[in-house]
Order: structure tokens, then sequence, then C-alpha cells
């Protein structure tokens, strides 16, 4: 059988293995991107593409100033790369799948914004705790769409590594995952081909529907194949 190969797009600090092991549990092999000197470029036998978590995206992207009361760690190298890496993914139809900082990026280049420090805010849920990654940290609800395909109608527990949350949702996204007062946490784009969650699957994938998700990219990109080479008569 032959296995779809999966664009993994990580930043230098964060640990590919995880995403890479999510993958294969699937069925799939990963191709780790990193950001470097040179352009990066999805070759014709890739099927689908995860933006996975790590450094934050440079508010700057969604016009704002980098916000002096949290930390600045931001990954503009990492911005530059992810740009290209989605240009080139939607001009192909790939399956695209955002996990955490992948979430937050993919809605920015759809033109939306983000909040910056969630504890400055109206949100009581925790959503960076000091616990191990795959603690549950509050519950969501999926309220329609795949989402609720995958994870049902009822609420449901998740794990939370992050500080930074939507704040407008990016142009033909649709919100369908939310905390119990309010927060997006999953969206998706069926004409994009897109399902993006703001926890991280990855560290629960013996949870049969956090393992849904990546199986359900897997499928997608099975369906959609490696790119078609024309084929160049000999001594052309």
């Amino acid at each position: 059988m032959q296995h779809a190969l999966i664009a993994i797009s990580v930043g230098p600090a964060t640990d590919p293995l995880p995403y890479v092991r999510a993958i294969e549990r699937v069925g799939c092999t990963g191709e780790v991107f990193v950001p470097g000197p040179q352009r990066p470029v999805l070759s014709p036998n890739i099927a689908g593409i995860m933006f996975c978590g790590g450094a934050a995206v440079h508010p700057s992207r969604f016009g704002q100033d980098l916000d002096p009361n949290i930390k600045k760690a931001v990954d503009e190298p990492r911005d530059e790369m992810e740009w290209d890496l989605m240009g080139q993914a939607l001009a192909r139809d790939l399956p695209i799948l955002g996990i955490c900082r992948g979430f937050q990026m993919i809605n920015v280049y759809f033109g939306g914004t983000l909040t910056q420090n969630l504890a400055a805010g109206q949100w009581k849920d925790v959503h960076r705790p000091d616990a191990p990654r795959n603690t549950m940290a509050h519950t969501v609800h999926a309220r329609s769409g795949q989402l609720q395909a995958v994870f049902g109608k009822d609420p449901f527990e998740v794990n939370s590594i992050h500080r930074q949350g939507i704040n407008v949702l990016g142009h033909g996204l649709k919100a369908t995952v939310f905390t119990q007062d309010g927060l997006i946490e999953g969206y998706e784009s069926g004409a994009r081909n897109i399902l993006a969650v703001q926890w991280h699957p990855e560290e629960l994938i013996d949870h049969p529907a956090q393992r849904s998700l990546f199986e359900l990219l897997a499928a997608r990109a099975m369906a959609s194949g490696p790119m078609e080479i024309p084929h160049q008569p000999q001594g052309v």
C-alpha cells in the first residue's frame, strides 16, 4: 500500500517527533520543513501539509505591535516560510491541518487577527496551565461541520498549550469548535480543504477522536494523491 507523504512545518525550537509519529500512526510518512536559507518547495510527491505548534506569529502580520506585557516569543523566518508554503498548498488544493500556532497562522494568512494575551481578557479557562502537554485543561464543544462529525455533538476535553487566540476570524473560514465562554478553538473551510484546532491532538494520539483528525488528513491526502508529472519524451 502506498503511503501519502505529508509536509510537517515546524520551527527550529519545535520538536517535530510527536507530529511525525502521529502521521505515521495513520499510515502516512512525514517530511519536516524548518526555516532555512533556501525557499521551501513542496515536491510533487507531497499530498498534504500540517502546520504545527511553536512560537507566535509576529503581530505585524495582523496590524499590531508586540504586546509589551508578554514575553517576546515570535519566529519571523518561520512566518515567511509558512506564508510561502500556504501559497503552494492552496495552489494545489492540498489538504491542510493546522495545530495551535498553525491554527493561528492560517487564520492570520486569511486576514484574521489574534488576541496576544488571553490571560488579560475575559476568557475564564486557563489556556496554558503549568502541566504536562497531554493534560486535559478545559472543555470545548463542536457545534457544526466536519469537526462535529469527528468529535460528536457533546462537549469534550482538550489539552491546551497557548497564550494567544483568535480575535477576528479570517475570510472564508467557519468557526465550528468553541470553549464554553465563546473562544474559537476549531475552524474549517471545505472550499480550501482546511481543518484547524487550537489544542494539540498529536499529544493525545491514543484518544480515538483525536487520532481521527490525522486519519482524516491521511484520507484526504490519499484522495488528493501526488501531483501528476507530465511525461517527457526521451531526448526532449
